[in-house]
């Protein structure tokens, strides 16, 4: 079996890990009799690159070393490439919600073990845009938070609250066209959410009932409100996963449109703004990913 290994340096709440990383995949790697080529990578779109070295060499499995949007990165190759190789996860991150929602361990060393090993199994392809995600997009309330975040110098979970927070007082709701699956509405929103995983990380439960491997897209629409109310309604993030919560609504979708002058957006916690109307869809089992169960 041949292997690639992609890190990223400067994901997760330590900094400037690389070389660190990189000496304990080796050992790692050469206790299963595999000879890794370990790449770090050096600047924003590298993990992309790497990949695609990587896959014209050849090799069986590419392993991410990373938070949710280095695996997003590296993982574009592999699905434009169907069937070119397999993808390991080794979480990285501040929140690591995909890595949960595939129930995938969150220690290291374990994680490259997983990698190296374990089974690959089909897991599903979200599209935003025309970019693809694996575990959750979304337009409004969330990517403004995640815009504020990304820009932070220290991450992590408390970060994440300090930006969410702050947002929340001064976030201007935009008005909405939406058609899930046919089914068309014209309002304001304060969120709207596509999960294929369950989570945006650190047990932050978006979706419980979120299969990455069944064919559908969970949606998550959150009605206008003001501060007070968007802040009760968060409540099921942390406690409560799924129960009703007023202005909270769960469904499932395979296909949907949304239309705005102004639609901030992310896919796994990578921010862009555009406008217009942009789509949304699923491809079944577009990528393997090794280890890979539903939790």
């Amino acid at each position: 079996m041949t292997v690639g290994v992609v890190i990223n340096p400067v994901s997760g709440r330590v900094r400037g890990t690389g070389t660190r990383r990189a000496t304990q995949a080796r050992t790692v790697a050469a206790r299963f009799g595999v000879e890794a080529d370990v790449r770090i990578t050096e600047r924003a779109g590298h993990a992309a690159g790497l990949t695609n070295v990587f896959l014209d060499a050849g090799v069986d499995r590419v392993i991410v070393w990373g938070g949710d949007g280095t695996v997003n990165e590296a993982a574009g190759p592999i699905i434009e490439r169907r069937g070119s190789a397999a993808l390991g996860i080794v979480p990285g991150g501040s929140g690591d919600g995909l890595a949960r929602s595939l129930g995938l361990g969150l220690r290291p060393e374990r994680a490259i073990e997983v990698a190296l090993t374990a089974p690959a199994a089909p897991v599903d392809v979200g599209y935003l845009a025309n970019r693809h995600f694996l575990n959750i997009a979304g337009v409004g309330f969330d990517a403004t938070v995640g815009m504020a975040f990304n820009q932070r110098s220290k991450r992590g979970l408390s970060g994440y609250l300090r930006e969410l927070f702050g947002a929340v007082w001064s976030y201007r709701i935009e008005r909405y066209g939406l058609v899930v699956d046919g089914v068309t509405s014209d309002q304001e929103r304060f969120l709207i959410a596509f999960a294929n995983g369950r989570e945006y990380g650190n047990s932050m439960v978006l979706a419980p009932a979120a299969d990455p491997s069944d064919g559908w897209l969970d949606v998550v629409l959150v009605d206008a409100g003001g501060p007070i109310r968007q802040l009760w309604r968060a409540r099921r993030l942390a406690v409560g996963h799924g129960r009703p919560a007023h202005g909270v609504f769960w469904g499932r979708c395979q296909s949907a449109a949304i239309t705005g002058d102004r639609l901030v957006c992310h896919v796994d916690g990578e921010t862009f703004v555009t406008s217009g109307s942009v789509e949304v869809r699923i491809e079944p089992g577009a990528i393997q990913v090794c280890g890979a169960t539903r939790t």
